[in-house]
């Protein structure tokens, strides 16, 4: 979907400049087709590299600098036209100067390979040179550069050495000048390349060529065409915004400084890892659980000594980089223990939408195992009645710390200790492990923290929450009929705007709490609730139709878990009433993949359904 804005209509401080990458690239494109230093909802564009970093104690990612043009004699912008097009990655701008000038401009980041393309056309009287200018000068890093190669060597978390290289597909001058590499030329048209650690002979237009082809084949995995174009817009946004942030490991929340620099949280992955499932990208998805297991080692040697018997259990990092250091700063969200539930529900998950029973015994099964026998060996105690219980720890952040028994914990350790007895049996192994995880799932469902004919954050709790959805969105352990999670269901919705957002701040409902409202909705059979939450989550998304972490304050746009929570909850509502017979539109339809790991296509026009069925073969 294209998606087109102009200045002149759009609200005062609304803009942001739109994402592009490949994964590994991130930038940001402003109106002048570059990389000016201005700074949008807390963001300054700049280009970011997934996997390189800084040795530091938060892994900062090291800065790949950013470009920008020069004219003499150019004058501020007065007005724009900028488009994104979220089926091949092209950002287009035309942009008009208070002299008269006007730049066209077309940018691209290749999907496969490490190569940006910035097409130019100007329409001026001036006649100085036009000159493309690439910034570089991160901390620690030795640079070499001539004729339009720059080598680099940066001290960082590993000692990355490698050359970045500037040309042009026009004759132009190359010079360096205190950090600025600058190809200069007389030309009215011409295109600049930044590859990265990469050789490119081809142009401009075989380059866009081959990564729309990319782009084709990845969309092609999965569709969904809805008859709101409000919804259809977030949700393309959202798959887009989900593979450009999808790298080589798992999938941050974004790969930009303002997004816990590009780490990886194991509780986010898992709503991204539904949405990718669901919409039947099932390479993209499965590349989370590998990573987790390409680090279990580091993992358990958090929780095991050389000293004493291997426990066969493992801690994950709360904020992880690619090699599975802690890079979280100090605060009470390091005792979170939901997030190995999450880690160890997502490699689940992964077997049950593909069916690779290989890939469950190599590596799934081993991570999912670790995961469950730290949560029982650490994450369950007894109370004073001798029962069993989650021992204290901290939930949603917003709970605050040190809470003991909490409910939505409590979910997740059920859902986690049952996926692990389910793996178990698949694989015919762990037969008297297998029990003891079904015994705790039990007790644990008995003991669930309830007050006042229904369930509540934790005993005592005088907060509304969207934890109280837990039992039926995301983890599914409670039935939909049951009454105290009804009663909890309501109360977090009649209460909503307590406790609607992520943190303490604001008066509004964020992004991801109305997916995860949605999510809850359809399964609980609502439809039309279901939209209703879509619908309002849509009208609070910004110009390129993306997600802020919290909307009302332009916190974190491009947040990926929300763009995860939105496309599961759009696929299971389309997957519920399709095979419902019931359809929540009357025009629509979908390619998607289901937990039984079938390929469904279904078309429904003027509210009659047509479904079909195709079995998936392990990926």
């Amino acid at each position: 979907m294209k998606i087109t804005i102009d200045s002149t209509r759009l609200a005062p401080g609304a803009y942001m400049p739109p994402a592009i990458g490949n994964g590994e690239l991130s930038l940001l494109i402003d109106m002048e087709g570059g990389q000016s230093q201005r700074e949008y909802h807390g963001m300054t564009p700049g280009i970011r590299r997934a996997g390189f970093r800084y040795d530091t104690r938060w892994g900062e990612l090291v800065p790949f600098g950013h470009f920008t043009q020069s004219l003499t004699g150019l004058g501020e912008p007065v007005s724009f036209r900028q488009s994104l097009d979220s089926a091949d990655g092209t950002v287009e701008c035309d942009c008009r100067y208070s002299d008269g000038t006007r730049i066209q401009s077309t940018v691209f980041c290749h999907l496969e390979h490490n190569i940006v393309a910035v097409r130019k056309r100007i329409d001026t009287r001036l006649t100085a040179p036009f000159e493309f200018r690439y910034s570089f000068a991160p901390r620690r890093t030795v640079i070499n550069a001539r004729d339009g190669y720059i080598g680099y060597s940066i001290d960082g978390l590993r000692r990355d050495r490698g050359t970045i290289e500037l040309t042009a597909d026009v004759p132009a001058e190359f010079r360096e000048e205190a950090g600025e590499f600058i190809l200069r030329t007389a030309a009215r048209e011409c295109t600049f390349f930044l590859c990265f650690d990469e050789e490119n002979a081809e142009s401009f237009d075989r380059l866009l060529a081959s990564s729309r082809s990319a782009w084709r084949n990845y969309l092609a995995e999965g569709y969904v065409r809805l008859p709101s174009p409000e919804l259809q817009r977030v949700y393309e946004s959202s798959q887009y915004n989900l593979r450009i942030a999808g790298t080589a490991w798992s999938v941050p929340t974004g790969i930009f400084d303002t997004h816990w620099h590009g780490r990886y949280f194991g509780f986010d992955e898992y709503f991204n890892l539904m949405g990718l499932l669901t919409s039947g990208h099932l390479g993209a998805a499965v590349k989370i659980p590998h990573f987790r297991y390409s680090i279990l080692n580091r993992a358990a040697a958090r929780t095991n000594s050389s000293s004493r018997p291997d426990n066969g259990s493992a801690l994950y990092p709360w904020e992880s980089d690619e090699a599975g250091n802690e890079n979280s700063p100090s605060g009470f969200w390091y005792d979170h223990i939901f997030h190995e539930s999450h880690i160890a529900l997502s490699a689940w998950e992964a077997f049950r939408y593909t069916g690779n029973r290989a890939l469950l015994k190599s590596e799934w099964y081993p991570v999912i195992r670790a995961c469950t026998e730290f949560l029982r060996i650490f994450g369950v105690t007894h109370d004073s009645a001798g029962r069993r219980v989650v021992r204290t720890c901290t939930d949603l952040e917003r709970l605050g710390p040190a809470v003991a028994n909490p409910f939505m914990t409590s979910c997740s350790l059920i859902a986690a200790f049952e996926a692990a007895a389910n793996a178990a049996a698949v694989l015919e192994t762990d037969a008297e492990r297998r029990r003891d995880w079904e015994t705790l799932a039990a007790e644990l469902r008995a003991t669930l923290p309830r007050e006042n004919e229904r369930y509540v954050p934790y005993a005592g709790c005088r907060e509304h929450s969207i934890a109280q959805l837990a039992g039926i969105y995301p983890y599914g352990v409670i039935s939909p009929r049951d009454p105290l999670q009804l009663a909890a269901v309501a109360d977090y919705r009649n209460n909503r705007s307590a406790g609607g957002n992520m943190y303490a701040m604001g008066h509004g409902i964020c992004s991801w709490y109305l997916g995860w409202e949605a999510c809850t909705l359809v399964r609980l059979g609502d439809a039309g609730g279901a939209i209703g939450r879509l619908e309002e989550l849509a009208a609070g998304c910004g110009v390129w139709g993306e997600m802020y972490e919290i909307g009302e304050l332009g916190m974190r746009p491009y947040f990926t878990t929300a763009c995860g929570v939105f496309i599961q909850a759009v696929n299971e509502l389309l997957l519920q009433f399709s095979r419902d017979g019931s359809p929540v539109w009357r025009d629509f339809a979908f390619k998607l993949r289901d937990e039984n790991g079938q390929t469904v296509e279904a078309a429904c026009e003027h509210g009659r359904i047509q479904v079909k069925q195709t079995q998936g073969d392990p990926q």
